[in-house]
């Protein structure tokens, strides 16, 4: 059971229910996620994969449940966008020079700003969820978020086209 019981009648997961507590924090928090999640310059099925490896690492059970990140990439910059998301989310200050320059050699540097801010971003509402002591979520929740996260990739996906 989570350490703070969040407002019932919100939709979804226990967290959009406790962040609910706080509607000016709420409101621009979820904004920003989903504009995070599906806009930008990288693809936001990339973003899920580095989302799944932050979770391993946050501690946070309910961000965890969605999903493990897949063992090996034959795509070289998916390989190195989320070896860079564990490194940052293992220790931001131990970042090595490897993962850095395996990085560099996949991304622009637009693209590294918008990844770092995105793992950033996750690693914080995870830790929220890493705080409050969230339980693993359940299979409606994970076939929701299976859910929004197909229809908001078609959608960038048409956008970009």
């Amino acid at each position: 059971m989570p350490r703070i019981q969040g407002k019932p009648n919100v939709p979804g997961s226990a967290f959009r229910q406790i962040i609910a507590l706080r509607p000016e924090i709420a409101k621009p928090w979820n904004a920003l996620d989903e504009a995070m999640r599906f806009t930008g310059v990288l693809d936001a099925g990339l973003k899920e994969e580095v989302r799944r490896m932050v979770a391993r690492h946050s501690g946070c059970l309910f961000c965890a449940s969605f999903g493990a990140p897949q063992d090996s990439y034959d795509d070289p910059r998916w390989a190195a966008a989320v070896a860079f998301g564990k490194a940052v989310a293992t220790d931001p200050t131990a970042v090595s020079e490897d993962d850095w320059q395996a990085l560099q050699a996949h991304f622009s540097d637009e693209e590294i700003v918008e990844l770092t801010a995105w793992i950033a971003f996750m690693f914080a509402s995870e830790m929220i969820g890493a705080v409050m002591k969230l339980e693993p979520a359940t299979p409606e929740l994970k076939t929701m978020y299976t859910n929004w996260i197909r229809n908001g990739i078609e959608k960038a996906a048409r956008a970009a086209s």
